[in-house]
């Protein structure tokens, strides 16, 4: 299961991501650029794009946080490695 799920799907997901966006790009063009959209929806995109932009940023902080924290730190403040694992799930 471990071999799929870390080993697999992420390739799959980035076959995905690629065809995907190379079919959307061949079949909807006109629909490819975010004036479509602001046409259509700007008075529900001016609540939901700041928010989305939010949310990425405080994923990106995020993972930049827990990949730049060295381990002696956890350590100083008596956070086992079970405890750091559980907090970033």
């Amino acid at each position: 299961m471990n071999t799929v799920l870390w080993g697999v799907l992420p390739y799959l997901v980035l076959v995905l991501l690629i065809g995907g966006t190379i079919w959307r790009y061949r079949y909807d063009k006109f629909g490819w650029t975010t004036r479509s959209s602001e046409l259509y929806e700007s008075r529900l995109l001016r609540i939901g794009s700041p928010l989305f932009h939010f949310g990425i940023l405080v994923v990106i902080i995020g993972h930049a946080i827990g990949l730049l924290v060295p381990e002696s730190w956890t350590e100083f403040f008596g956070i086992s490695e079970t405890v750091y694992h559980l907090n970033s799930a």
